[in-house]
Formats: C-alpha cells, structure tokens, sequence
C-alpha cells in the first residue's frame, strides 16, 4: 500500500508542477498593488527644529560654495582668456591698435611673476614661454582640484 500512494502523490505533484510554469513577461508572485495607500505627511513624526536648522545652514553653505566656485571659475575663464588673447596678438604682431594695448595692460600683472622663470633661448623668444608658463600655472590647480573632488569620496 504505501508503494501504491507514494506513486499516486508523484502523479499528483507531476501533473501539478506542470501547471506551475511561467513565461518571462508573467509576475510569478500575486501581487497586489494599490491595497495599502502611502501614509499622509501630517502623519509622519516631525524634524525637531535643531536638525531643520542644521539641514537650511547646511544648504545655505552649500550654495554659496557653489556661487564661490562659479565665480572662481569666471575669472580664471577671463584670465585664460586674456593671456590667449595677448598670445595671439603678439605672435600676428598686433600692438598698435587700442585693443591690442588693453589686453596687454590687462594681462601684464598674470604675465610679470613668470617673466625670470624659464631660461632664455637662442632661438625661440623668451616671452612665449613667459605667456605659455603663465597659462600653466593657471589652468593646473582648477584641474587638479577638479581631479580631487571626483577621486574623494564625500
């Protein structure tokens, strides 16, 4: 006898599992969304007013960052591109004009610190490396900062 039902309960579970397939687009769990409604705001426990303060300062400080980093960014924009600006000028030969003397007298407090930098050349012109180590030593610590930032994790 017990042979005889451990066959039928085979037989049962075969013909049952056969049924239990589902295809990939099918959910294989009932699932029933929308019986529990999400629980209103009011109900919810409220910040305490020190912790509402901590996270308007922590913000406030956060966007002035933000605006001070804008703004540093802006000026070393304006500076890079006074020096290029004063570059180009200088290697078309461009010094006449009233624009050409602006730029150059607008530039020439970023360009002065690098005037005794780099040894002088025979053959290439010492102001060239002045303007090219100027523009170096402007764009190196933005990237490096950059690089920085995306490397730590805050």
């Amino acid at each position: 006898m017990p042979l005889a039902s451990e066959q039928n309960t085979m037989k049962q579970h075969r013909r049952t599992s056969q049924n239990d397939s589902a295809y990939y687009n099918e959910n294989t769990e009932p699932m029933f969304p929308d019986i529990t409604a999400p629980i209103p705001r009011s109900a919810l426990p409220r910040e305490s007013w020190v912790r509402r303060l901590m996270h308007a300062i922590g913000a406030f400080f956060s966007f002035m960052i933000q605006k001070i980093n804008q703004l540093l960014a802006l000026a070393l924009t304006v500076l890079l591109l006074l020096l290029f600006i004063r570059f180009i000028f200088h290697f078309f030969s461009i010094s006449q004009s009233q624009f050409a003397s602006w730029i150059f007298l607008l530039s020439a407090p970023v360009v002065v610190p690098f005037n005794g930098l780099l040894p002088s050349l025979p053959y290439a012109p010492s102001v060239w490396r002045v303007w090219i180590a100027a523009i170096v030593a402007l764009i190196y610590p933005p990237v490096c900062a950059a690089w920085l930032k995306t490397s730590i994790a805050w």
